[in-house]
């Protein structure tokens, strides 16, 4: 399974849909506890903004299954994943 979010705008309207989004479906497990981890730091992230400021979130991940030579799922599984918070500067309404 994977997962993805891409949100920009202000800080806090930027956290609620952050939010928003790690209440909505659930993914198998591990994957799960990693992706809520994920937006636990991303939420940090963000709070630690200045109060004004626009941000930018793109966060990603996967889960795949491990296979045997014979293609048996081994019950091993493999993760990754990608964050990326930054402040945008310049922004204009």
């Amino acid at each position: 399974m994977s997962w993805s979010i891409s949100q920009i705008g202000k800080k806090e309207a930027v956290k609620l849909a952050v939010q928003k989004y790690l209440e909505g479906y659930k993914c198998s497990e591990p994957e799960e506890t990693i992706r809520q981890q994920v937006g636990s730091s991303i939420i940090t992230a963000i709070d630690s903004q200045a109060k004004d400021i626009v941000v930018k979130v793109t966060a990603s991940g996967s889960q795949s299954t491990k296979y045997d030579p014979l293609g048996h799922a081994t019950g091993e599984f493999t993760n990754n994943f990608s964050v990326e918070v930054v402040p945008v500067y310049g922004f204009v309404e």
